[in-house]
């Protein structure tokens, strides 16, 4: 999974909304409906935020595994090789 194109989209459809919310909230001076528009895009704003957060947690957690196996290989080599010195000896 590609995790900066996610955290990148999320980022900009939240600034996306946020936007269109406050164009909403100026616009529409005298709408009865842009107080629940505006409310509704910054929800959505918002989730998209927690998504975000949501994908970049998942990217640390996926490469805190990759760097565990990583260094259980590079443990496996070392015992091998200190293995290998002491039947040199």
């Amino acid at each position: 999974m590609n995790y900066q194109r996610n955290l990148r989209i999320f980022e900009y459809v939240s600034y996306f909304l946020l936007l269109a919310a406050t164009v909403v909230c100026f616009a529409f001076r005298d709408a009865l409906w842009r107080l629940d528009v505006t409310l509704l895009l910054i929800m959505l704003a918002l989730f998209a935020r927690l998504m975000m957060e949501r994908t970049r947690y998942k990217a640390a957690d996926a490469e805190n595994d990759e760097l565990k196996a990583d260094l259980r290989r590079l443990t496996q080599l070392y015992a091998e090789e200190k293995k290998k010195n002491q039947n040199n000896n």
